[in-house]
């Protein structure tokens, strides 16, 4: 059951609040990319991206680079925002239910291309304008704050930033490695597994 002393949820945003299919996006860039392209380019450029350290345009052509001739910036999008599958109507709903009782907020490693999709896909299906303003107390995105998971920095940030007393903090995040390095700065975990809905956890442990 939930802990009584807890008082902000902190969600991580792919395959926690957004449901992702990552294989998508790495089969379909697997096919742009020339044979001899340098994979080690692209994880590179993918964590400045993610850092906000380069705009989108130098990360397509960087990614454009390691491409076959034909390929154009177009076709890289699709593929990159192709791992974005949707967020259910339920899930929004518990977070406007949660916020009813906690402070909420959001922590996610992201980038600008897959935060703009996430605001024309919500906008066309949902009819939501203001995502951040609406259902969290406050959003932090690793390519506007210009760090990330699993440093520490990224979360000694968001304790500075919104006051937060991580022991009051329950901290929501579907990779372990992040999680490892919130608990040893004193916050309340919880590892979303592969295909668990997170709105049914809380539920369950009775947050809403």
């Amino acid at each position: 059951m939930k802990s009584q002393k807890v008082r902000n949820l902190l969600f991580d945003l792919g395959n926690v609040i957004i449901d992702l299919d990552i294989d998508r996006t790495m089969k379909d860039l697997h096919k742009l990319f020339r044979p001899d392209g340098d994979r080690s380019i692209v994880e590179r450029i993918n964590m400045e991206y993610e850092c906000g350290r380069v705009s989108t345009d130098i990360f397509l052509n960087t990614l454009l680079s390691q491409c076959n001739r034909n390929v154009q910036a177009f076709d890289l999008i699709e593929a990159w925002n192709g791992m974005l599958v949707g967020i259910p109507e339920h899930r929004l709903e518990m977070l406007r239910m949660l916020r009813n009782n906690f402070n909420v907020y959001l922590l996610s490693n992201t980038n600008e291309l897959h935060l703009e999709w996430v605001h024309r896909y919500l906008k066309r299906e949902h009819g939501i304008e203001d995502f951040e303003k609406h259902f969290f107390d406050h959003a932090y995105y690793s390519h506007l704050v210009g760090d990330r998971k699993p440093l520490p920095s990224i979360y000694k940030h968001i304790i500075d930033d919104s006051f937060l007393t991580p022991s009051l903090t329950l901290y929501m995040d579907d990779i372990k490695e992040n999680l490892d390095v919130a608990e040893k700065l004193g916050f309340e975990t919880y590892l979303v597994k592969d295909g668990e809905d997170i709105a049914e956890y809380l539920k369950t442990e009775g947050y809403y």
